[in-house]
């Protein structure tokens, strides 16, 4: 599968200034495009191909599958997993006689330090590929943008096409002895069919990257949220926690309230890619 900076690369260059076509308008066409096609019928399979208009859903899919948005969304559900293993409950009950014995309840505080230490790992390297989010949002702008041109532009071949057609009804109509067994015109009108397919395509791919935009648009508001409101609480109440040797009931009560917030917070994060 394509590398996510090879995609962005290969958008950049689809999306050039350079490979442009000059403005196409509904007059132009009718004027001088469409009456050189039926002096020229070998060209009527060319008609709306001045661009060339491709497919870049498989841009898309490699984009939110294989990119960034793929990796915040992995490293958001660590996390969420690495809470369950860091509750601020699991060192908060007073010990039994026999775990004061065995000293479980200091490995149980240890096991707590861990987990939590992990967790600030994770976040960071969920904060990198937030940052890698943004980049690939800039592609997707692009992609929708490129292929809400080509919706026009096809718009305007077909409109152009329709109305030649129905001002010039002889266009392209052999008369009854010409032997060339050519169709000009309803070549011509199957053309335009085919292009009304390829509009309807266009249109639900633009629909698609919309969809896909604001999903990843969601997690990323969510995490942002969470990384910037939620998890300093989360971080002030836990060293609170590992800090004191006598933990009263609002002390913990307030670390689990931060705990819980926090992984609800992760969850709705992942589950805005998911709708």
């Amino acid at each position: 599968m394509a590398s996510e900076e090879l995609i962005k690369d290969r958008l950049a260059d689809r999306l050039a200034p350079d490979g442009l076509d000059a403005a196409v308008t509904v007059d132009s066409l009718k004027a001088t495009v469409i009456p050189d096609l039926f002096a020229n019928t070998s060209r009527i399979g060319e008609y709306g191909s001045t661009r060339q208009f491709i497919d870049k859903m498989d841009e898309l899919s490699d984009l939110m599958e294989s990119g960034s948005v793929s990796a915040l969304s992995s490293k958001i559900a660590e996390i969420i997993t690495a809470l369950g293993d860091a509750s601020p409950e699991q060192i908060a009950k007073a010990p039994n006689w026999f775990q004061r014995l065995t000293g479980a309840q200091v490995e149980k505080q240890v096991r707590y330090q861990v987990a939590r230490k992990g967790l600030e790992l994770l976040i960071e390297e969920a904060k990198r590929h937030a940052q890698g989010v943004r980049d690939t949002l800039a592609s997707i702008n692009k992609l929708i943008a490129g292929n809400e041109q080509e919706v026009e532009e096809l718009r305007i071949f077909i409109m152009a096409g329709r109305e030649f057609l129905e001002e010039q009804p002889e266009a392209g109509v052999l008369s009854g002895d010409d032997l060339s067994f050519d169709k000009p015109r309803e070549r011509f009108s199957r053309k335009l069919a085919n292009l009304e397919t390829l509009l309807s395509s266009h249109q639900l791919s633009v629909s698609q990257m919309k969809l896909s935009r604001a999903q990843a648009l969601g997690m990323l508001d969510r995490f942002g949220e969470t990384d910037t409101l939620l998890v300093p609480v989360w971080r002030q109440n836990t060293l609170a926690l590992i800090q004191t040797k006598h933990m009263s009931p609002a002390m913990v009560n307030a670390a689990a309230e931060a705990h819980r917030k926090l992984m609800h917070s992760f969850a709705e994060s992942l589950s805005a890619t998911q709708h």
